[in-house]
Formats: C-alpha cells, structure tokens, sequence
C-alpha cells in the first residue's frame, strides 16, 4: 500500500522524536502518561464530504508529563506537507482539565482546543525544529518551564502544583 505525503512526513517526524527527543526527555524527568490527548475539532476539516481528519491512520495520541498539571504532546500530523516539513513539528503544551475556566492572563498564551465531543481544554502550541534533539530538548523544556511558571503566577496551580479552582465572588478552592 502506497503512503501518501502526509503519512510519509508524519512517520519521519514520529521516527525523528521516538529514537531521539524522547530519550532525551526521558532522562529530564517526562514520562508518558495515562491521559491521552483527545482527538478535537481543530484536527479535522469540514468538506462537502463532511469532517475530513488531518492526522493519518499512524498518528498517536501519546502524551507526557513531568510536572502536574502540563502535559506534552507532538502533533506529527499537523504542518506543511512539503519536502522538508519532516524537520518541524508542533508540540503542545496542554492543562487536561474540561472546561476550565482560565484566568485571564493566561488567554492567548493557552487556546482552546474543542474536542470532538463538546467541551474544550486549554492548550499553547509551538513549533520546535527536530531536526537537531538536543536544540529541541532546550527548546521543548524552555517552553514548558515558562508556561508552568506562568500557571503559577496566575495561581492556577500553586507552589505544590495542585490546580485552583475559581468560584463566583473570586474565592478560590483547591479540589
């Protein structure tokens, strides 16, 4: 069976990060985790066919963890489709909390990503060049060292990494 573009950029990308960004990661403390990334809205298209998916049939879902509550995630399916687009790959930093409400100053940093099913988890997406592993580690851990400091900051987590919740009146509650 003849692969088409996509799937071939998609398993260079997947080949690139599971033999060497991941081991790498692995000996910095992430590890994979039990929740998977959803499959959301922003995955697919809408065509005259109807909701067309983006990723291949070789995508995972796998994620990783090394600080509750960030969670890391390599989008492989999604990007350009041309003969070097196997060098780049988004990665995604998401907080796997349904619907959660965010405060403020973290929108725009963190997006919403609808899921398939209705509902949203917020999550900030980056491109990361894959094409050296140790460049990418330092980029990938930057990112996700920055964006849980912000979490902090914005008291959605405190200093034990446990999340905040928000209730009417401004109180906050720690489930």
């Amino acid at each position: 069976m003849a692969l088409s573009l996509r799937e071939r950029i998609e398993l260079m990308r997947q080949g690139i990060i599971q033999r060497a960004v991941i081991p790498l990661l692995e000996e910095r403390g992430f590890f994979p985790s039990a929740w998977k990334r959803p499959v959301s809205l922003e995955d697919m298209e809408l065509r005259e066919d109807g909701w067309v998916p983006f990723y291949t049939r070789y995508t995972t879902w796998e994620t990783y963890v090394r600080d509750d509550p960030l969670y890391l995630y390599f989008n492989t399916f999604y990007g350009d489709v041309h003969e070097k687009a196997y060098r780049f790959c988004f990665v995604e930093y998401i907080l796997p909390w349904p619907n959660y409400e965010l405060d403020r100053s973290l929108v725009g940093t963190f997006t919403r990503l609808n899921l398939r099913g209705g509902g949203y988890i917020w999550k900030c997406k980056r491109m990361v060049d894959i094409t050296s592993p140790d460049s990418a580690l330092v980029d990938i851990e930057k990112n996700y060292d920055e964006l849980l400091l912000a979490l902090m900051d914005a008291g959605v987590v405190d200093t034990t990494v446990n999340p905040v919740k928000r209730v009417e009146g401004g109180r906050r509650y720690h489930p």
